[in-house]
């Protein structure tokens, strides 16, 4: 059962928890479904001890909770959902508060993916525009910005290195 996307209020110590692609990718593989950290790990190609460290993290900072505890063989398999894949700082300018359905995530992408995505987005923009070209209905104008900033490496590389 996927996780149907929501929008979770968090602070600011929770923001930097998810500000990593690497939980970001952890996020939505436990969005699709229920899992353990050995298999999130198993998926991604990372090591497990990694991926059991970001999702403690994730864990303790209240963005995942145990959906399920199965035992395997003496060992209990804790089974981890998100709360949310979509995030809103609690703490911003009331004016803020007003942007529709604002969004910000984290991604990692190849230069030919990135390339891919500006394509899609500004084919996406040019249907919404053609619409509102045609029709007299009544709208509201809004502001879109996509901005693509590079991030430092993923946590998960620096954690492993000596």
């Amino acid at each position: 059962m996927k996780l149907t996307p929501k929008i979770m209020d968090i602070d600011l110590v929770q923001q930097k928890l998810v500000s990593s692609p690497l939980r970001v990718k952890i996020l939505y593989l436990l969005a699709e479904k229920a899992m353990t950290a050995k298999q999130v790990a198993d998926e991604l190609g990372k090591s497990p001890g990694s991926i059991h460290y970001h999702i403690q993290q994730l864990y303790n900072g209240g963005i995942l909770h145990i959906e399920e505890t199965k035992m395997n063989k003496g060992i209990v398999e804790k089974y981890y959902r998100p709360l949310a894949t979509h995030f809103r700082l609690k703490d911003e300018p009331q004016d803020y508060l007003e942007i529709q359905q604002c969004r910000r995530s984290y991604i990692s992408l190849s230069e030919e993916e990135l390339e891919e995505f500006n394509k899609q987005f500004d084919s996406l923009l040019e249907r919404f525009v053609e619409k509102t070209l045609r029709n007299n209905q009544e709208r509201t104008s809004y502001e879109i910005n996509c901005i693509f900033k590079k991030v430092p490496i993923e946590e998960e590389d620096e954690w492993n290195r000596p």
